[in-house]
């Protein structure tokens, strides 16, 4: 049957014409399909064009941020030499400081009184708040020495740290008021001091973290301060009930309130609601394991004192609400005490004597 009405259609004329309109429509398609891949591909290019285009831009801006940030940068080690020169010129026009006042015999003496008089309090845990820590005319020279709130990375609105090592640029009196508190008054002082005022409650700490063979040696391994930072917290400041990193025995702070500033900012104690299971390099946070915290009492921000609290029993946080004045500025100087980490390594094995600050 298809033969014989192909037959038929070409015997009339009519299957040529109808495969000719055949081709033309097949050709039609075809030329309208080339078109539209035409088009696509044009408006591919140009997408890819404006891809381009918008690359080289963002290159340009990334090197123009990158200029922007040199030149903050810059700024900002401009305005630093330039503070540093005016202070240190200021400080030269001032009567000449008393060589004592970073006498290391006569403060020392001081704060080995100041620490031995403290109360060691064991509620929620075991801590000493040691006022008038050191002669107030050494405490004086501190406060003159702490640098003003440029001299701290502005990385964070609301907590600041600044490590003497990392400075390059300081005024005298910051460099010669750090230095004492990092070469003097912090090892050769606060922590031997409070090591003694601790020392039945360190012992027992590590007969808990060792037990009852290898604790009583570490306990009587040489210590040192770590992790020492002055640091600036503001309003907005806030930091949850917490413990220390696990090599850490006790750490201390050091108050620096200036006249008319806030008692309200201290450290805060808590009580946790809870036996934690502690396994851990970095700060624990007992809320992660569901352990609610009561507090127990707040150590007042006062000038020339210090508290200093053990690792273990209590959680301690601190908080500057939003909706402090606008000026609070809390400056305080912290560091940790710990084994010697080669002793500890030898006798406990590296992992455990990992720092973490």
């Amino acid at each position: 049957m298809p033969g014989l009405l192909q037959r038929l259609l070409a015997r009339a004329g009519i299957l040529p014409v109808l495969r000719s309109q055949w081709r033309a429509d097949q050709a039609s398609t075809i030329d309208k399909l080339e078109q539209r891949v035409d088009k696509r591909l044009a408006s591919l290019k140009d997408d890819i064009d404006r891809v381009e285009a918008l690359a080289v831009r963002l290159q340009g801006l990334e090197k123009l941020a990158s200029s922007v940030e040199r030149i903050t940068d810059l700024e900002r080690d401009i305005r630093l030499l330039r503070t540093t020169l005016k202070l240190d010129i200021d400080n030269r026009h001032r009567a000449a400081r008393d060589p004592v006042v970073f006498d290391a015999d006569r403060v020392g003496a001081h704060v080995a009184r100041a620490t031995a008089s403290a109360p060691v309090e064991t509620d929620p845990s075991v801590h000493i708040v040691v006022s008038d820590l050191i002669p107030a005319d050494t405490y004086s020279a501190v406060l003159d020495g702490i640098p003003p709130r440029i001299f701290f990375p502005q990385r964070d609105n609301t907590k600041q740290n600044l490590r003497l090592a990392q400075m390059d640029v300081a005024p005298e009196t910051t460099l010669q008021a750090l230095g004492f508190i990092e070469n003097v008054l912090v090892p050769r002082m606060l922590v031997p001091a409070l090591l003694r005022r601790f020392a039945p409650h360190i012992r027992e700490f590590y007969v808990r973290e060792h037990g009852p063979e290898r604790g009583p040696a570490v306990a009587a391994m040489p210590h040192e301060a770590t992790g020492g930072r002055l640091m600036l917290r503001l309003p907005g400041y806030h930091l949850d009930p917490h413990l220390d990193p696990k090599r850490v025995v006790f750490t201390c702070l050091l108050y620096f309130a200036r006249p008319g500033d806030s008692e309200a900012f201290g450290t805060s104690f808590y009580r946790m609601n809870g036996t934690p299971k502690v396994d851990r390099t970095t700060t624990f946070y007992p809320a992660a394991q569901g352990i609610a915290c009561d507090l127990v009492k707040m150590v007042p921000f006062r000038p020339n004192s210090a508290v200093a609290f053990l690792n273990w029993g209590g959680a301690h946080g601190a908080d500057i609400p939003r909706s402090a004045p606008g000026e609070t500025e809390r400056y305080s100087y912290q560091f940790y005490v710990s084994p010697v980490p080669d002793a500890l390594a030898a006798l406990a094995g590296a992992a455990e004597s990992a720092v973490a600050e």
